[in-house]
């Protein structure tokens, strides 16, 4: 039911997907207070959501099933940084399986080796010869099919925070029960899942 929050080796990660095919990941940011010291502060300052968070990674599948949930990274962290962190390049985790992935982990491709990577397009930079990027019919019509295919994870991350203490502003200090409480929220819904099946 609990979700795994480390994988040592790629044997390891493809046994416990259980013979899923497709994966998607995602980053949750859940508010917390903002410290006292100057320094943490700078570290769990998120400029994305512009307040102080916890971040942590989340691997699902379109049954919305949580296989794998991170330790809780400060705020300043971004999505593709937590994901070089918690997979490291030099393996070949997802040789085998179709991977999702939004813009937040744009240059994955470069980094990793797929079966399939579906990722949506992002607008180029602004400058003097295109001072008004925008991106052609198509590639906003490919964004929309990779959107409808990966929202299962946000519905996943949507059930994990039905428990307030996700929701709202965490209050509590010890970081490794705000972990616990993480991981216990995702094996909720995982264990909800398997009574409806």
């Amino acid at each position: 039911m609990l979700p795994i929050r480390k994988f040592e080796t790629v044997e390891e990660f493809e046994q416990a997907l259980n013979g899923a095919n497709e994966l998607i990941f995602d980053g949750v940011e859940n508010l917390t207070e903002r410290p006292k010291d100057n320094d943490k502060q700078r570290d769990k300052y998120s400029g994305k959501k512009s307040t102080h968070t916890d971040l942590a990674l989340v691997l699902s599948d379109k049954k919305t099933r949580i296989y794998y949930v991170s330790e809780y990274y400060n705020g300043r962290n971004v999505d593709m940084g937590v994901l070089k962190k918690e997979f490291p390049s030099d393996q070949l985790w997802f040789k085998k399986f179709k991977v999702l992935f939004d813009l937040g982990f744009q240059g994955v491709a470069k980094l990793y080796e797929f079966k399939e990577l579906v990722i949506g397009e992002k607008k180029s930079r602004k400058s003097k010869k295109n001072p008004n990027p925008k991106l052609s019919p198509g590639q906003k019509e490919r964004n929309k099919s990779v959107s409808r295919e990966r929202i299962f994870v946000e519905h996943a991350i949507g059930k994990m925070k039905r428990y307030r203490i996700l929701k709202n502003r965490c209050r509590l200090k010890c970081q490794n029960i705000k972990n616990r409480i993480l991981g216990i929220a995702a094996g909720l819904w995982n264990y909800q899942l398997q009574l409806k099946s």
